[in-house]
């Protein structure tokens, strides 16, 4: 009875991990900066620093990143994001059904990539 257990166990397991997951997480580090030592830089609203900032982006989440400076116009900039290609290893873990569309797809949004890591954001002057 302890070996159907763990069998079960394992089938599960495996079963409820999503290639892109598994491989590349369901977050993203970003760094953020400006050629303006007095730009302000903000994420969603919030308030991340002057002139550089580092901040992990949830691979589910939308992001707007920001750039103000007293007298100058703020810009943004809305990150993009791109398709995971590892999403598709779930197609040979269980044909795609769990790995893709439940675990990579709506639980972690990790079938998709933010396809650039680095900002430089200056504020219009």
């Amino acid at each position: 009875m302890g070996k159907l257990t763990a069998v079960i166990l394992a089938s599960v397991m495996l079963f409820m991990t999503g290639c892109a997951t598994m491989f590349n997480g369901s977050t993203q580090t970003v760094n953020i900066r400006s050629n303006d030592e007095l730009a302000k830089l903000y994420v969603n609203e919030e308030y991340m620093g002057q002139r550089s900032a580092v901040y992990t982006f949830k691979k589910k989440e939308n992001y707007v990143i920001k750039a103000e400076k007293p007298g100058c116009q703020t810009t943004s900039i809305t990150p993009q994001k791109t398709f995971d290609p590892t999403t598709l290893l779930g197609i040979l873990v269980d044909w795609g059904i769990i790995s893709i569309l439940v675990v990579d797809g709506a639980a972690t949004g990790a079938w998709q990539k933010f396809s650039q890591t680095n900002f430089v954001i200056d504020p219009n002057c």
